[in-house]
């Protein structure tokens, strides 16, 4: 049976209370500014005003480089539109020369490459928001996604034991990740480990995980108990 990778989308969800690291000398009406456009530009991407929206988010960041949630909403338009991601990322590196050791924005970049089919990149930023979590805190609500998506680059690249080290993190990081219990369940089963792998199935269907399901009476000759 071919297992097939359970894929969880998110929404966007922005990181409050991070300040710029660098010195950047905005005046008070630009900063002003910066934020009336880009609550313009949410609005316009809000009616389907994507590229619209897109220009305003650029020429809020022009004025004030230092507005966070300007570069956040311009990693949403990115996601929704593949016309623009490539502008959004180059943007996004930028911003990391002023959020410094920003996780959740190394976190976004990644999510852009992988979008993209880049899996190395996406990997190396995964890598790097791991790594300044662990200087932020990794009570941030957004670090199990790090594991869980690095590590689903390494099941696709068939590296099946770091995948399991990555979902086992997230795993520690929220118990109840059913996706992660199931793809670490795909592991395990590659790795010959069925009744570890039957357990981790089990308890991704208890979260949620419909697919499971399927592992389980396939594979681990089980009856799913509800």
């Amino acid at each position: 049976m071919k297992l097939k990778l359970v894929i969880i989308l998110f929404l966007l969800i922005s990181k409050l209370g991070v300040s710029a690291q660098e010195v950047h000398q905005v005046s008070l009406a630009d900063k002003n500014k910066a934020i009336v456009l880009t609550n313009q530009a949410i609005e316009k991407v809000k009616t389907d005003n994507v590229g619209e929206g897109f220009n305003l988010l650029i020429q809020a960041i022009a004025l004030d480089s230092t507005n966070r949630n300007s570069y956040l909403q311009l990693y949403r338009v990115g996601m929704n539109d593949s016309t623009r991601i490539d502008t959004a990322i180059s943007i996004l590196q930028k911003s990391k020369k002023i959020f410094q050791q920003d996780d959740e924005i190394c976190y976004y970049i990644g999510e852009m490459y992988n979008l993209k089919g880049e899996a190395k990149r996406a990997m190396a930023e995964y890598s790097m928001a791991i790594a300044y979590s662990k200087l932020n805190g990794e009570d941030f609500h957004l670090v199990h996604r790090y594991y869980f998506n690095r590590a689903n680059i390494c099941l696709a690249k068939k590296m099946i034991s770091t995948a399991v080290l990555d979902y086992t993190y997230a795993l520690n990081l929220k118990p109840d990740y059913g996706a992660a219990y199931a793809n670490r369940g795909i592991c395990l089963y590659k790795m010959g480990e069925k009744d570890a792998a039957c357990k981790d199935w089990k308890e991704a269907v208890k979260f949620g995980i419909g697919q499971s399901e399927e592992y389980l009476k396939r594979n681990c000759n089980s009856k799913v108990i509800k």
